[in-house]
């Protein structure tokens, strides 16, 4: 799913919105799909679909991935997020983080 944020205003976690976005949020492949291509399928359908928005115009994808999921990292990664610094306790397990990742509209600086 790819929630829409607005600048300023609250976002789908709580907080207050620093840009106009798009928010990846409830990723899952079945086991038996994961390695063959679809998650960049899907990926670059979403992305696409964010930066085709006129209002708001989103200036970066977003997603937060737990720091014990390596291989969801790294598939984030390989699919051109970048980790932003920012990090929020795991919703049941405050003693682990969840790692923002985002990629910015090409042509648009991040930060």
């Amino acid at each position: 799913m790819v929630l829409v944020e607005r600048r300023g205003a609250t976002d789908v976690l709580g907080g207050r919105s620093d840009h106009d976005q798009a928010h990846i949020v409830g990723v899952y492949l079945r086991p038996e799909f994961r390695g063959a291509g679809l998650l960049k399928e899907l990926f670059d359908a979403a992305v696409a679909w964010a930066w085709s928005l006129e209002e708001p115009r989103a200036e970066r994808v977003r997603l937060f991935v737990d720091e014990r999921n390596g291989r969801a990292r790294a598939a984030y990664r390989k699919l051109g997020f970048e980790p932003t610094g920012e990090t929020l306790p795991v919703r049941n397990d405050p003693a682990a983080r969840e790692f923002e990742l985002a990629v910015p509209r090409p042509g648009v600086r991040s930060g």
